[in-house]
């Protein structure tokens, strides 16, 4: 609660509304007996109350952990059926991770972590004639193609951080259409041509079951040598194993935030590579994003008990649920 909620909002969501339980522990059942007539909304990291038909008065599910309840955890056609809204808390991570994506690319871009572990070991690196030759050449993001592979909330907030470089984007996401796109001033190509005309990719998609290890061997073997993969959303959208090897082979740099297993064993080879800028998923896990969390919860309770629309949070649209899987 203290992670997520400041003083000042936690207050307007008392003002709000009267908030049964409200602790860092899962609300017991008989807790949850003694209320659930009455329940308007339901704030949780994750749904484990069973059927919403229990719920009577139940207008809103707003989960506060970065991503919606499982498919096989909650009846979306239940809370569609009876206009309940479920809403996520995905938006107030989106400049955080963005600024992360941007930092990455910099970072593996300009050699900044490799040049600094050189400098700290005693190891030339003066001047561009005593770079490490294993790594490259460095070079500016400014004018570079630019690839995005998923067009959601945080595409859409790393948007303006490249604005100032005045990067051609060009993007792929099977789930909207081209036109939609264009209207966005980016150009949507197939995967393939991202892959291999992209000197900036940023790995940006929402894990569904049509992505799974979307970016093979295959499709990771198209990445030009002189480019920069940027792997911000989720694992589960890359083959893990093909990334690692072909990092170890010096093939292109990467900057990753996120992995299939976390913490990473020490012994993972991902840890060795020289080709590689490694955050161990800290591009939305501040303060300041945590808090971004309560102030969209506080703001959508608020219009939910004044009998207003939501504005804030992400709505689980039908569509994304189903092909999410």
């Amino acid at each position: 609660m203290e992670n997520i909620f400041t003083g000042v909002d936690l207050a307007r969501l008392h003002a709000a509304a009267d908030i049964v339980w409200g602790k860092d522990e899962p609300m017991p059942a008989a807790e949850i007996d003694k209320v659930r007539r009455e329940v308007v909304a339901i704030i949780a990291g994750t749904w484990r109350h069973g059927d919403v038909a229990s719920f009577p008065k139940l207008k809103a599910i707003l989960e506060v952990s970065g991503g919606f309840p499982s498919p096989q955890s909650l009846d979306y056609a239940a809370c569609y059926r009876r206009s309940i809204r479920v809403l996520s808390c995905a938006p107030a991570f989106g400049p955080a991770v963005a600024e992360m994506g941007l930092g990455l690319a910099l970072a593996c871009a300009r050699q900044i972590a490799w040049t600094d572990t050189a400098f700290r070991y005693g190891e030339p690196n003066w001047s561009h004639t005593e770079f490490p030759t294993e790594i490259g050449d460095t070079f500016t993001l400014y004018g570079k193609q630019v690839g995005l592979i998923g067009f959601g909330g945080l595409a859409r907030a790393l948007l303006p951080l490249l604005k100032p470089f005045e990067c051609p984007i060009q993007v792929y996401d099977p789930w909207l259409t081209p036109a939609y796109l264009r209207t966005q001033g980016v150009v949507p190509v197939d995967l393939d041509t991202l892959m291999s005309t992209s000197r900036f990719i940023f790995v940006l998609a929402v894990p569904a079951v049509s992505n799974k290890a979307l970016l093979s061997r295959d499709k990771l073997s198209l990445i030009r040598p002189d480019a920069v993969f940027l792997l911000l959303s989720r694992s589960h959208v890359v083959d893990f194993d093909a990334l690692t090897d072909l990092l170890a082979e010096g093939r292109f740099r990467a900057g990753i935030d996120v992995f299939p297993q976390e913490p990473l064993p020490q012994d993972h080879p991902i840890r060795h590579v020289k080709h590689a800028v490694l955050s161990s998923h800290r591009a939305g896990a501040m303060n300041e994003s945590l808090q971004n969390i309560g102030r969209l919860v506080a703001d959508d309770i608020e219009a939910i008990c004044s009998g207003l629309i939501p504005q804030r949070m992400q709505v689980a649209q039908p569509e994304f649920i189903r092909l999410r899987g």
